[in-house]
C-alpha cells in the first residue's frame, strides 16, 4: 500500500473588512478587463475572417473553448456525482483526441486506470493518462472498465475537476502525486536527447473548469502542497479554466518542466497567470504539448513486473526465498503473510548501510565454526550480504538456532540457519530470527497479534 500523501490543512482566518474589499475589487477589476480583451479580441477576429478561411488557431481554440463550457453547462443535469465526473473527464478527452489536436503517437486512456512500476507501487486511480499506444502494454485488464499499465510506457496524467473546493484541489493534487512519485525502471531525472533535455519522468496536471474560491484561496492550497511534499510530487501546473494557471518557481523566475522545477533553490513562489485575454483552453493546450514532447520514454522491462516486490511506505522489499518465507503459519488461524512496517524497513536499512558486507558462504562457514578462508569457493559464490546485528552477536550465536527432530526413532538437536533474507535498497540483507522476535520486525499472526491486543 502506498504511504499516504500528506496534505496541509490551513488555518482558514477570518477576513477584515478591508481585506473583503480588496478582493472585491481584485474581482471586479479583473471582470472588466477580460471583458474589454474578449471585446477587441473578438472584433479583431472577425474582421479577420472575413478576409481568410484560417488565420492561426486563436479562433478556434475559442470555439472549442465554448464548446467545452457549454457541454460542461449541460453536464450539471446529472444528478450522481460520478456520472458528473466522468462526463466532465469525457468533455476535456473529446478535446484533445476526437478534434485531431493531439498527435497519433499519444495515446489517452478512456477508461479507469492505474499506474504501476517495477517498485511493487501503484498510483491512484487517475482521469486521463496518456502513453505511448504502440508500445505499452496492460499489466491488468478488467474488461474494458479497468486497466492498470506500466509507468515506463506513460507521459503523463491529468485529474479533471469540475468546480472545485479547497478539498477537491487537495484530493486532486494527491492523485497526481501518486503518478509522479512512481519510479521508473531506470530512471535518472532528465537526460538529453536529439540535443535537448529530456525528462525521463512523467507530468501531472490538474485541471479544473471553475472554481468560487478567491485566487489567493488558489494560491495557498497550491502553495500549501508543495511545503508538505517533495518537489518530484508537485504539479507541473495548476489550471483553473475560468481563472487562469499557476506555476511553481523561485521570487524571479517559474517553470513547469520537471527539471524547472527541480532546480527551484529558494523559496518557493506560486506563480499565478489570470487569463484576461480568453486564452486559457490554448494555454493549457500549448502546456500539455511542451510536455508529452519533453517526456522520454523507456522500454518496458517485462520481467521486473513478472513477480513484484512488497511495499513498504516508499520502499520495496522481497523474501529471497520466495513463497516459502512470505507464508507464516499460525496453528490456530493457518497461513498469514509476514511484512515489515515501513519503520521497522527504515531502522534495518539504516544500519546495514554502515555494516561491513560478507559473503553468504563464508559467513555459514564462520557460523558453523570453520575458519572462514576458503576464498576459492567464495569466488564461485560471491554474492555478499548485510548481516542485521545491531549488539554485535557472534555469528554462531546469531545466524543458527537449535532444532529438534526425530532421527531412527530418537530426538536429535541440530543446528539450522535462523533468519529472514530480504533484497532491499540495493542490498541482500540478513534478518536473524533473535531479533525478528526482539525488535518486532517481522509480524506475527495478525489475528492473534489483534486477540492480544484486546485482551490487555
Amino acid at each position: 500500500m502506498n504511504k499516504p500523501i500528506p496534505t496541509t490543512r490551513l488555518i482558514k482566518k477570518r477576513l477584515t473588512k478591508a481585506e473583503k474589499a480588496e478582493r472585491a475589487e481584485f474581482a471586479e477589476r479583473e471582470a472588466h478587463t477580460r471583458e474589454w480583451f474578449k471585446r477587441m479580441s473578438d472584433s479583431a477576429i472577425a474582421l479577420r475572417s472575413r478576409e481568410r478561411e484560417f488565420h492561426g488557431l486563436e479562433r478556434e481554440f475559442r470555439y472549442h473553448q465554448e464548446d467545452m463550457l457549454r457541454d460542461f453547462n449541460r453536464s450539471k443535469d446529472m444528478r450522481h456525482p460520478r456520472d458528473v465526473g466522468l462526463a466532465r473527464e469525457q468533455i476535456l478527452r473529446r478535446f484533445l483526441v476526437d478534434t485531431g489536436l493531439l498527435p497519433n503517437r499519444y495515446a489517452a486512456t478512456s477508461s479507469s486506470v492505474r499506474v504501476a512500476s517495477t517498485t511493487g507501487h501503484m498510483s491512484n486511480e487517475l482521469d486521463l493518462l496518456f502513453y505511448d499506444p504502440n508500445e505499452s502494454i496492460s499489466l491488468m485488464r478488467r474488461e474494458s472498465a479497468y486497466s492498470v499499465l506500466p509507468v515506463e510506457s506513460t507521459y503523463g496524467v491529468i485529474q479533471v475537476k469540475s468546480k472545485v473546493t479547497r478539498n477537491d484541489i487537495r484530493e486532486g493534487l494527491r492523485n497526481v502525486a501518486s503518478y509522479k512519485k512512481l519510479r521508473r525502471a531506470s530512471s535518472s531525472g532528465y537526460t538529453i536527447y536529439s540535443g535537448k533535455p529530456k525528462s525521463q519522468d512523467g507530468f501531472g496536471i490538474f485541471f479544473a473548469y471553475d472554481t468560487d474560491l478567491d485566487w489567493s484561496d488558489l494560491v495557498d492550497e497550491v502553495k500549501a502542497f508543495a511545503d508538505e511534499n517533495p518537489k518530484h510530487m508537485w504539479p507541473n501546473v495548476v489550471f483553473i479554466l475560468s481563472k487562469g494557471f499557476f506555476l511553481y518557481g523561485d521570487k524571479t523566475r517559474a517553470g513547469f518542466l520537471n527539471s524547472q522545477i527541480l532546480d527551484i533553490k529558494d523559496d518557493v513562489v506560486v506563480h499565478g497567470r489570470p487569463d484576461r485575454e480568453g486564452h486559457g483552453l490554448y494555454n493549457f493546450y500549448s502546456i500539455l504539448i511542451a510536455l508529452l514532447r519533453n517526456t522520454l520514454l523507456q522500454e518496458i522491462p517485462v520481467d521486473s513486473y513478472f513477480s513484484l516486490p512488497f511495499t513498504a511506505g516508499e520502499f520495496s522489499y522481497k523474501f529471497s526465498l520466495g513463497f516459502f518465507a512470505e507464508l507464516g503459519a499460525c496453528n490456530l488461524h493457518g497461513n498469514y503473510a509476514r511484512k515489515l512496517t515501513e519503520a521497522k524497513l527504515i531502522k534495518v536499512i539504516e544500519w546495514c548501510k554502515s555494516a561491513t558486507p560478507i559473503n553468504w558462504v563464508q559467513a555459514t562457514d564462520i557460523a558453523h565454526g570453520k575458519p572462514g578462508d576458503n576464498w576459492e569457493a567464495y569466488e564461485r559464490q560471491n554474492t555478499e550480504v548485510r548481516i542485521y546485528n545491531p549488539r554485535s552477536i557472534p555469528l554462531p550465536d546469531l545466524i543458527l538456532m537449535d532444532t529438534k527432530m526425530m532421527h531412527d526413532g530418537k530426538e536429535v538437536t541440530t543446528k539450522s540457519l535462523a533468519f529472514d533474507s530480504i533484497d532491499t535498497a540495493g542490498m541482500i540483507i540478513w534478518i536473524p530470527y533473535r531479533y525478528e522476535i526482539e525488535e518486532g520486525i517481522i509480524n506475527s499472526c495478525p489475528k492473534c497479534e489483534k486477540a492480544i491486543a484486546e485482551q490487555a
